[in-house]
């Protein structure tokens, strides 16, 4: 029964042959039909020294390689999230730390991951992938890190499977109630917040009938969060300083490439790529400030039924939910720099470069909108699951799922404008922070100050909103034939089949200035909305001197409040209509089969493994709305076969070598498939027109892996291991410019057959990964107070390469060019010291990861087209204190240090920065009771 047991016995009894324990492994293999099918849920309630060891001791049974993070007890895992858990694990590194959390997570540097909830893949509204953060920690009891998987896995997610395991009745003895409730501060949201649930659990005889079980398991969390940034914007080409004329910005159509890989060239005296005469310096076109605030909640329930009316089969029923809530403001400063120029100002270059770093400006135009979103959403997992032992060898499980998702998301911009009539801007204030003083003169004119509303006029306003939705539904038959066959002790198989639907459907943007108000027969003023406009923000960026700190923006309340009116009738927009982007109904088919061996040598080591192969095919419809208004349909369809070999070899007792092949892929995601292309006119005549679209002749993403370990359990509740993994990926899926001829319907002016620089993803790279993981876990036997410290730290060194297309504006394949993989950080590493003695627990947690390539910036701009995020740190703190056998205390803190985070184009920090950010600590108290 593969997912009622933390630790499967016959997977012990296998890793106890392994090691030469023969004896202990027959009794134990002896023992299997009677024992209770989770004792280990039952000890995994004792603290942060055995959550440890239980994660020891899933990846030492595991026949692929796997990490773990078992929760220290019933609604206590070990951090705020599962994904901030994640960052301990060697080779797992996360980011996108943002809204009082972390939410992105990635193995081994790639983030094409697939998740699953005790093994069955989930997903949010129309995506292929799952918010993993959106899943409350306290209804988790492990989280296993597939990094090799075998041909029962699902297959999909070239980084690895991450498998969620939830509790369920049969997991307990007989009644047990767990309750947890936590106060989180956010210190730069200044609020407090709860976090609380409830699990209750009991199991019955029912005489004749067997046993049955029930679970509940229900959780709220709410998050009010603060985030901002200080932002560097992008740069153009403009003419040299000559002394008498403004410095002016160069278009592209007087001879420069915009977005080329590593930018146009930095040098002094440096001249356009497509224009040698004309010599050029970098500036850039904005600085902008945010300030984000937001209102989250996450409702959650696990119901679990289990009846087991013999010993054996086995029935379960499980629903699932998880709800996403928030609201957020943002308070966005814009400041435009290409306003004019006052030659007698001085601007300072950086040395030896034509990168302008410093200079004062007049009569810049700057707005600010007050921004608000409201997002919402629901999703629902039902599963019925059978399991029956046939005869003495066969065991057959079988398990019906349908899940569902819908998320909406509205959006209202509301902007106010001016023209500041004088600024010094200082593009790198210091650490990659831009500056601006909009009083260098030091007039104190009331016109200078940008937080006073009476400088500003009502400028445009955006509205827009979305609704994505998904389905699926599910069957799956798995089967495990246990004989004696030589080396052969079972054969598993397996089929599996889905049927998905997505769907997106868009209010389109609207946007625009307000129209005339009838009482004055002007266009609607501030002066007409009487509270629209605020002071705004406060205590920006910590106070950082040189970062502009208040500025006036549309008041949120009001902006909430009058949302209908600003829509219909100060601006005249349409009431939102949602039209379909596009439809989806893909099937997949898929077979497995699986051998596991082993064999026993001389002298008292073990030799295991698996080997097998998965098969897959999928077909994906996809219908979206054309130019004529008519539907657009296309089919993407692909086979594949997966082979997978796994060998473990049991070298003594506590020293084994692994070695694992297999092959894996990844689906294209349905957005990359609408075959719905965009065209835009050629409105400035350049001889071209421009087009988007995505690409339903997309193949999968294909990866051959290899991966060897040497792993050492020394002691008691420790070990030491090295990992080296290779990972060999082809087609990549990457923007691709074409040059196409097409004749657009109702193109105006009608050209007739013209062409369009089409941009959209293809097929167009290939790359290689490689690298190592070093990991230990070390609980040493210590004298009085001592024992009870522990360590737990890892390495990992990555080493990445993809060969990408290099294009020109038209399209043309002009060479390749060799960069890192995105999200490939080259080093990271964590360090925990824990402690775990009588009533007290806790540990002292840092992790680390060294700088990498996130993105490419869009394709307009001088700088370096990619976008780099420079090193990321967290400190965090988890403490708990049991006042007796049902009570305990708990403190956690995270992100202790609070480090500013820099972003920035290309490899040249200084001369490129971009953005800055800074997130807020938490604290939080708790109380958990169990029974």
């Amino acid at each position: 029964m593969k997912y009622n047991n933390l630790l499967q016995p016959s997977v012990i009894a296998l890793s106890l042959l392994s090691f030469g324990n023969t004896a202990m492994a027959q009794n134990l293999q002896n023992e299997q039909t009677e024992a209770d099918s989770n004792d280990i849920q039952e000890v995994v309630v004792t603290g942060v020294r055995y959550s440890l060891s239980q994660a020891i001791d899933v990846k030492r049974d595991s026949m692929q390689i796997v990490d773990a993070i078992v929760a220290e007890d019933l609604g206590k895992f070990p951090d705020n999230n599962v994904v901030e858990s994640m960052q301990r694990i060697p080779g797992v590194q996360t980011t996108d730390r943002g809204g009082g959390e972390v939410s992105g997570v990635s193995i081994r540097g790639l983030s094409d991951v697939t998740t699953t909830i005790n093994g069955r893949n989930i997903f949010t509204d129309s995506g292929r992938s799952v918010a993993l953060q959106d899943i409350p920690s306290t209804l988790i009891n492990r989280v296993d890190v597939y990094k090799t998987r075998s041909p029962e896995n699902i297959s999909r997610g070239i980084a690895g499977q991450i498998d969620v395991h939830t509790n369920r009745p049969f997991d307990f003895d007989g009644l047990k109630v767990a309750a947890v409730l936590r106060g989180i501060r956010q210190e730069q949201a200044e609020k407090n917040d709860p976090q609380a649930s409830l699990l209750v659990s009991n199991r019955w005889d029912l005489d004749n009938a067997g046993e049955f079980g029930a679970l509940v398991n229900v959780a709220y969390t709410r998050t009010n969060y603060r985030d901002m940034g200080a932002n560097a914007g992008a740069s153009f080409p403009f003419e040299p300083l000559d002394g008498t004329t403004p410095l002016r910005q160069i278009p592209p159509s007087e001879g420069w490439t915009p977005g080329l890989d590593r930018g146009l060239p930095t040098a002094p005296g440096s001249t356009l790529n497509m224009n040698p005469d004309q010599e050029f310096l970098h500036w850039r076109d904005a600085m902008f400030n945010f300030d984000f605030r937001g209102e989250r909640e996450r409702p959650a329930a696990n119901i679990a039924l289990q009846w087991a009316p013999n010993d054996r089969s086995e029935y379960t029923y499980e629903t699932f939910y998880t709800g996403y809530r928030v609201d957020v403001y943002n308070s966005l400063w814009f400041q435009f720099l290409n306003g004019a120029y006052d030659p007698n100002d001085p601007v300072e270059i950086y040395p030896d470069t034509n990168v302008i770093k410093s200079r004062t400006m007049t009569d810049g135009f700057s707005f600010t909108s007050g921004d608000i979103s409201k997002d919402r959403t629901d999703s629902y997992l039902h599963a019925l699951r059978g399991e029956w032992q046939v005869g003495d060898a066969l065991t057959l499980e079988s398990e019906v799922v349908y899940q569902e998702s819908d998320f909406e998301t509205d959006f209202w911009g509301q902007r106010l404008a001016r023209v500041a009539p004088e600024f010094f801007i200082d593009i790198n204030g210091g650490g990659g922070v831009p500056s601006l003083d909009y009083d260098p003169s030091g007039s104190g004119s009331a016109a200078t100050d940008p937080a006073d509303p009476s400088n500003y006029w009502l400028d445009w306003a955006f509205d827009s909103g979305e609704r994505r939705s998904g389905d699926a539904s599910t069957w799956t038959v798995d089967g495990d034939y246990d004989f004696d066959l030589g080396w052969i002790n079972k054969i598993s198989f397996g089929v599996r089949w889905d049927n998905r639907s997505a769907e997106v459907r868009t209010n389109v943007l609207e946007a625009g200035g307000p129209q005339n108000n009838p009482e004055t027969d002007a266009p609607y003023a501030l002066a007409d909305l009487e509270g629209i406009a605020t002071a705004g923000t406060d205590e920006f960026f910590n106070g950082r001197s040189g970062v502009v700190q208040s500025w006036a923006v549309a008041d949120e309340s009001y902006v909430r409040s009058n949302v209908d009116f600003l829509r219909s009738t100060v601006y005249g927009f349409n009431a939102p209509v949602y039209d379909p982007t596009f439809e989806i109904d893909e099937t997949q088919k898929a077979f497995y089969v699986q051998a596991d061996f082993a064999t026993e040598f001389g002298n008292g080591s073990v030799l295991d493994g698996r080997f097998g192969f998965r098969w897959l095919d999928v077909e994906t419809d996809i219908s979206a709305p054309g130019a004529d208004g008519q539907f657009v349909d296309a089919t993407n369809a692909s086979d594949t076969i997966l082979p997978s070999l796994m060998v473990r070899w049991g070298i003594t007792e506590d020293l084994m070598a692994r070695l694992s092949y297999t092959e894996t892929f990844n689906l294209p995601t349905f957005a990359d498939l609408n075959p719905y292309i965009q065209y835009f006119p050629d409105v400035t005549d350049i001889g071209y027109g421009t087009a988007t679209g995505g690409n339903p002749d997309l193949d999968p993403v294909e990866s051959e892996n290899l991966d060897i370990s040497l792993e050492w359990y020394f002691a008691k509740d420790s070990v030491l291991y090295a990992t080296w993994f290779k990972r060999d990926i082809t087609n990549f899926i990457t923007p691709f410019r074409n040059a196409v001829v097409v004749d657009v319907p109702n193109d105006v002016p009608d050209r007739g057959p013209y062409t369009y620089i089409l941009s959209q993803p293809d097929n167009a790279g290939e790359g290689q990964l490689d690298g190592w993981e070093f990991g230990v876990t070390w609980f040493p036997e210590l004298e009085g107070w001592l024992n009870g410290f522990g360590i737990q730290a890892s390495y990992t060194l990555l080493d990445s390469e993809q060969e990408l297309p290099i294009l020109d504006q038209l399209g043309n394949v002009t060479g390749t060019d060799t960069v890192s993989i995105g999200g490939v950080s080259d080093s990271s590493y964590s360090a925990i010291l824990a402690y775990d003695r009588g009533a007290f627990s806790g540990r002292l947690s840092y992790f680390w990861r060294e700088d990498f390539y996130n993105n490419n910036e869009a394709a307009l701009f001088a700088n370096p087209l990619q976008v780099w995020r420079g090193e990321e740190e967290s400190l965090d703190l988890q403490f708990s204190w049991d006042v007796n056998d049902q009570w305990t205390l708990t403190f956690d803190a995270t992100n202790l240090t609070e480090p500013t985070y820099h972003w920035n184009y290309g490899d040249e920090p200084e001369l490129f920065n971009f953005h800055n950010y800074i997130y807020s600590r938490t604290f939080a108290l708790g109380v958990r009771f169990s029974m």
